[in-house]
């Protein structure tokens, strides 16, 4: 509506400026939860790719990585081969939205899962990247979009219905919810995701409504 009234201003439709008349409404950081899937829905989520054609085996590389690791959309895409420090069972995220390189670990099962699209499934490129589009011509995964649809695929094969948005960011809250609910630390919980401020993750310890419950007061009063 403020936009709308400010157009007619500009358009000299309207003398008065009647948009600074309109209220403002709050928007307090922090305020809302973040969308989340159990544990349960993600591990159904991985267990519903067929590995065995080279799609497959791409995709499940991508959820086990994003369900992990925390991974962004962006930084998974930028993914390259040099990134992979098998012997440290790590992955380094280069450019990553903090403008600072991190380290995250590479579970033994996603490491398998990555291993095996690289050596017997990945097609050959002479892009470094690690995530390719499979169907000609070969190239590198680039539009986000593409990373939301497997994710969106592979919720369906798994029978999960959702409303809203479905990408790489559904998969990293719901990591982060997980691993609050695991009482993991918070500042590791930050360093995974890449936070630079640990604020940014005192949002998932909303969700955590039976650790919330230990900590509640008792009501006055009350016997």
């Amino acid at each position: 509506m403020r936009r709308f009234l400010r157009f007619l201003h500009w358009a000299n439709l309207n003398d008065l400026d009647l948009a600074r008349f309109v209220p403002r409404t709050p928007c307090y950081r922090l305020a809302h939860l973040p969308r989340q899937l159990g544990w349960e829905d993600i591990r159904k989520a991985i267990d519903a790719i067929d590995p065995a054609t080279p799609t497959g085996s791409r995709d499940r590389a991508i959820l086990l990585l994003l369900a992990t690791t925390g991974i962004r959309n962006k930084e998974l895409r930028s993914l390259v081969l040099e990134d992979i420090r098998w012997r440290d069972a790590q992955v380094r995220i280069r450019r990553t939205k903090a403008r600072r390189d991190r380290s995250v670990p590479l579970t033994q099962e996603a490491g398998k899962a990555l291993a095996d699209y690289v050596l017997r499934a990945r097609p050959d490129c002479r892009s470094r990247r690690v995530f390719l589009v499979h169907l000609p011509p070969v190239r590198p995964i680039d539009g986000s979009t593409n990373i939301s649809r497997i994710v969106r695929s592979a919720l369906q094969r798994a029978g999960i219905v959702l409303n809203g948005p479905i990408g790489a960011h559904l998969i990293r809250h719901s990591l982060a919810t997980h691993l609050v609910n695991r009482r993991r630390p918070i500042n590791e919980i930050a360093d995974l995701l890449g936070h630079r401020s640990i604020d940014t993750t005192a949002i998932y310890v909303k969700v955590a409504v039976s650790q919330l419950a230990e900590v509640a007061l008792p009501f006055p009063g009350d016997a």
